[in-house]
């Protein structure tokens, strides 16, 4: 900064002293216009100093920064909205076989539609196959019958695994 003011001293001084040695008329006022813009260079001359590309380089690489940072937002928020379709899908599916009388586990699987938005897949049943909750998932959760899948649990005793 020292080295800077003395510079801009030495400029002004410079361009007084080169004036009161031009004779007057044009080649005074060329002197002036001269000194006047050589004083200009150096108050100027720390911007010189100053790296231009890297604050461009910084807007870009926070503009990437923000793009990536929204991907990773509209990731979650999608992961999320598949988590709650497939738990409140899931529930109705059980409230349904619980009415049928049927005791079963119920997980629904998402899958993107063609707007993007999570919709049940399939459906996985750990129970006994009911025709009636098969149809009810067909009709009310649009889910056909190859995208369900039955689970039938069977019951082992000793006897049985004696048995083999």
């Amino acid at each position: 900064m020292k080295q800077w003011l003395l510079g801009i001293v030495l400029t002004a001084f410079a361009g007084g002293l080169a004036r009161q040695l031009a004779p007057s008329g044009r080649e005074q006022a060329m002197v002036r216009l001269v000194g006047g813009l050589l004083l200009t260079l150096a108050i100027l001359r720390p911007l010189a100093g100053l790296d231009w590309e890297g604050p461009a380089l910084e807007a870009g690489s926070f503009q990437s920064r923000t793009a990536e940072q929204a991907e990773i937002y509209r990731k979650n928020q999608q992961e999320a909205l598949a988590a709650i379709i497939a738990e409140k899908t899931g529930a109705y599916i059980w409230d349904k076989a619980n009415q049928l009388g049927l005791a079963c586990q119920v997980t629904v699987a998402t899958a993107a539609g063609e707007s993007g938005i999570p919709l049940p897949d399939t459906v996985t049943i750990l129970g006994p196959y009911s025709p009636a909750l098969a149809a009810c998932i067909e009709e009310e959760v649009g889910l056909p019958a190859e995208k369900q899948i039955w689970l039938e649990e069977t019951t082992w005793t000793e006897k049985k695994e004696s048995e083999s």
